[in-house]
């Protein structure tokens, strides 16, 4: 399994839910080029039922070694998660049927 290409979150704050100026947007969109986003994600969620805007600028590449690793890690602790808990299982199935 090697690196792959994902989507990253750009840490820029975009405030363009109530109205924003063409001129603002041109600067964020400049601002966002120099850090490497490469989109701008516009969705509605929903807080204790009441939905409000987020936007968020993502930047679409290659993991680095060090993103690479921690997503392995991430997912090696699910699979042995997933290993006890089924053990566990097997364990209580082997004890209550006399297995």
């Amino acid at each position: 399994m090697g690196k792959i290409t994902r989507n990253f979150e750009v840490n820029y704050s975009l405030e363009w839910i109530y109205g924003v100026e063409i001129s603002q947007i041109k600067k964020d969109i400049e601002e966002l080029e120099k850090l490497g986003a490469t989109h701008v994600e516009i969705e509605i969620e929903y807080y204790y039922g009441d939905p409000y805007v987020e936007i968020k600028a993502l930047s679409n590449r290659l993991e680095t070694d060090e993103e690479y690793q921690q997503r392995i890690d991430e997912q090696n602790k699910r699979q042995e998660e997933i290993k006890r808990r089924e053990l566990e299982q097997l364990e209580k199935l082997k004890s209550k049927y006399g297995l």
